[in-house]
């Protein structure tokens, strides 16, 4: 379902919209703006020994969700503003009355990374939800060992080792910063000149990492 959050009917210089993706929300922008000019991914082995990790783990909870709570899994989504001439598209990873994000790491967070809450505030604002909620779990090469141990009695509350879960609100201010956020990397794109970088440690798992490190390769 398309929903418009802004008024107007400005678009792009060639009178299309630039699409993000929701799970780009405030991560680094030349980052996306890479990603927008086509530059080819290229992740190293180790990341994409998590990447499986973390799709095998998405795969064994969504089905939990689904066929015991009825969920609707990797629901689509856009949000259009006209007045920016951007789109944002994302896949909600379960979806009923609120969304749920599952996020597989190596080590789980004492408070939820703010491109998540980023993320899932876009999905909240499509969803005219008031909360949602992030279940960060530890990823491992066999999920059903994390899963098994899990307490899903007092749903949408989930307890577990190796498991940890924030209820969040819906928020209009950093709805707008991701708004702004992406808007900047629009006009960069337009002008055909990649944004500043935010340099942290995040660029060790960056498939462009070869791209501002080219003295790696």
């Amino acid at each position: 379902m398309t929903r418009s959050v802004t008024g107007g009917k400005r678009m792009d210089n060639d009178g299309s919209f630039i699409e993000f993706y929701a799970s780009e929300a405030l991560i680094c922008p030349r980052r996306i703006y890479y990603r927008l000019k086509g530059y080819p991914e290229r992740w190293l082995e180790s990341v994409k020994v998590k990447l499986d990790q973390g799709r095998n783990t998405h795969e064994i909870l969504g089905e939990i969700l689904q066929k015991r709570f009825g969920f609707e899994l990797e629901k689509h989504l856009v949000l259009r503003s006209n007045r920016l001439g951007l789109e944002i598209h994302g896949k909600i990873d379960a979806f009923r009355e609120f969304p749920v994000e599952i996020k597989g790491k190596t080590s789980l967070p004492k408070l939820p990374y703010e491109y998540h809450l980023a993320q899932l505030n876009v999905y909240l604002r499509w969803a005219e939800a008031e909360y949602g909620y992030i279940y960060y779990i530890k990823l491992h090469e066999r999920p059903n060992t994390i899963i098994e141990k899990l307490d899903f009695s007092d749903f949408p509350i989930i307890k577990g080792p190796n498991f940890r879960l924030f209820e969040v609100p819906y928020d209009e201010s950093l709805f707008k910063a991701t708004l702004k956020h992406f808007y900047s990397v629009k006009k960069a794109y337009e002008r055909d000149r990649p944004p500043k970088g935010e340099y942290s440690h995040a660029c060790r798992f960056c498939p462009y990492r070869y791209l501002c490190y080219p003295s790696e390769e």
